[in-house]
Order: C-alpha cells, then structure tokens, then sequence
C-alpha cells in the first residue's frame, strides 16, 4: 500500500511538474512512476510517522551540511588558485564509509563530490571510497571527523534508530 501511494505522490508530482495532463503525457508519467518504484529497493520496515519530524529536520541539517562544505570549498580552492605559490597537496586517499545504507553512502559519496577541489575516483566492493583531492590533509580531516556526524543524520533521515 505504501508503493502505491509513494507512486501516486511520484506521478502527481511529475504531472504538476510538467504542467500538461494529455494522455500521452499522464501514460508517460505512469512509465516512469513504475519504473522509479521498480529500481527503488523494498523498505523492511514501513515508514513510522513520529520519524518524519525527526528525518525531515534530519535533512535539512544535511542539506545545509552540504551547502557549508560547497562554499568553504569553494572559498579554499579560490585561495589556492589565487595563492602565487599555488601550495597544492593533492593526492588520493581512501576513506570507509560509516554508513550501512547503500542510499547513504551514496549521498555521502554526493556531498564529497559536490565540495570543489574533491572528485570521488572509485568505490571499492568494501565500500572504501577513493577521493582525489586538491589538498588531501584538509580533506582526510574534515571528510572523517564528519562521517559520523553524516552517519547520524543519515540514519534518522532514513527511519533508523541512532547508532542502529
């Protein structure tokens, strides 16, 4: 029951989206609702409502997490660029995930991505993501003492108990 709802809300959103509800666009929107519902993976346990206020807070904590990471990124590459000397220290480093949830790592694999001077290369099966980065001291730093903090939002954002 949840799907269906979850893929009510998918195409209602896609039709307001578009802006146009012909038939040939409400079949298309159909298409891809199922196939969105098809790759997202099955929930074990269903979505508890005193854990919305918790993830939604979650999220935008997250989000803004994110958003701090770009701009002191950016203002860091900037400094560098402009720095006559251009004292870069860039290299890769490999750094495991504290994230069980395949979802999770993947947004955490997206907030690294997204701070400029810092490229995701690689995952490795284990999960080790392999990080190219303009200065690798300042990233191993910031990327490991937030993994926690990453691995906390995370899990309420996705319905789990702290520390689950």
């Amino acid at each position: 029951m949840n799907r269906i709802i979850l893929g009510l809300m998918i195409l209602f959103t896609y039709l307001a989206l578009s802006t146009n509800i012909s038939l040939y666009n409400v079949l298309s929107g159909a298409v891809i609702t199922a196939a969105i519902l098809w790759l997202m993976p099955f929930r074990r346990r269903p979505v508890q409502v005193r854990d919305i206020p918790g993830g939604a807070w979650a999220l935008v904590v997250y989000l803004l997490l994110v958003a701090k990471n770009v701009l002191m990124g950016g203002i860091q590459v900037a400094r560098l660029v402009l720095t006559p000397k251009m004292p870069l220290k860039s290299g890769v480093i490999a750094i495991k995930p504290e994230c069980d949830h395949e979802l999770g790592r993947a947004l955490i694999v997206h907030a690294i991505s997204l701070s400029p001077g810092e490229l995701l290369i690689e995952t490795g099966e284990d999960g080790t993501m392999y990080i190219h980065s303009l200065d690798v001291y300042q990233t191993e730093q910031v990327t490991t003492k937030q993994q926690v903090h990453w691995h906390y939002l995370l899990n309420l954002i996705f319905g789990n108990a702290p520390g689950e």
